[in-house]
């Protein structure tokens, strides 16, 4: 047996402070740190912008709602107005009064001589 191969190795233990301090993980960079403020200020911008835009268009959809509100009652006021005129026409147009009128003015129905026929 030679005396090298009886030898029995051990690992060194290795202080894992040294490691972290090699690495430098527990500082930052001003580098880093501006990157990470920069990332952070653009999330925040774009997160104020999104917010913004929601209250414009929530705003904007209780303006047009509104609108839409006094569109129909207008709507409602200028049908009731519509059938108001549409009896009130019926009523001016109604045969009985035409002959009323008509005796009144001296007019009389007209003879067959008076009358085209289409067909």
């Amino acid at each position: 047996m030679s005396p090298r191969s009886a030898t029995i190795r051990i690992p060194q233990r290795r202080s894992y402070v040294p490691m972290a301090q090699k690495n430098n993980a527990g500082s930052l960079s001003f580098s880093k740190i501006l990157k990470i403020t920069r990332h952070k200020t653009i999330a925040l911008i774009a997160l104020a912008a999104l917010l913004i835009m929601g209250f414009w268009i929530t705003h904007e959809i209780r303006k047009i709602a509104n609108d839409l509100e006094l569109l129909q009652i207008e709507e409602g006021h200028l049908s009731a107005q519509y059938q108001d005129f549409s009896t009130q026409m019926d009523q001016l147009k109604a045969r009985s009064r035409m002959e009323k009128l008509g005796k009144k003015m001296g007019l009389h129905p007209p003879t067959n001589k008076q009358t085209i026929s289409l067909n």
